[in-house]
């Protein structure tokens, strides 16, 4: 089946920051097991330009927490640098719904990959971050800044 582009265009995927960090277990634990119990933090932003590009920050933490569990503690932060296709009109409307389903998805798959490049090596292996719930995500992102208002 033929792909149709979309009007949405990654110019650029920017690493602000990582942290890594192996925390030794005391025992020999099951891998898996844990890394399904890390916690996982993921917040973003969207920053508007006059210039028609739209910078989208995000951060991710796994483990990331004052008791981490053994294994990995990630912190990783990056942007992705969207516009849109100059030669069709697009309404506000889908542009912002492009740039938070599509866009949310894309620089965390771009973070996903760094995650998987940086804990490759490391000494339980590859550590791959599950899927994310995206709608899940962008409502808790409305949740919170509408508590934030009040």
């Amino acid at each position: 089946m033929k792909a149709k582009k979309s009007p949405l265009i990654l110019n650029s995927f920017l690493l602000l920051n990582h942290k890594y960090q192996f925390i030794q277990p005391s025992d020999t634990p099951d891998i898996n097991d844990i890394m399904d119990k890390y916690y996982i933090d993921i917040d973003y932003a969207i920053k508007s330009g006059a210039d028609g590009f739209y910078q989208l920050f995000s951060k991710i933490g796994i483990n990331n927490i004052d008791k981490p569990l053994p294994g990995y503690k990630l912190f990783i932060e990056g942007v992705c640098i969207f516009s849109f296709d100059k030669s069709k009109e697009i309404p506000k409307l889908i542009k912002n719904q492009l740039l938070y389903a599509s866009g949310i998805n894309i620089c965390i798959n771009s973070l996903r990959n760094i995650i998987a490049i940086i804990t490759a090596n490391g000494p339980f292996g590859k550590y791959t971050l599950p899927a994310i719930d995206v709608n899940h995500l962008m409502a808790n992102k409305k949740r919170i800044s509408q508590k934030r208002k009040k």
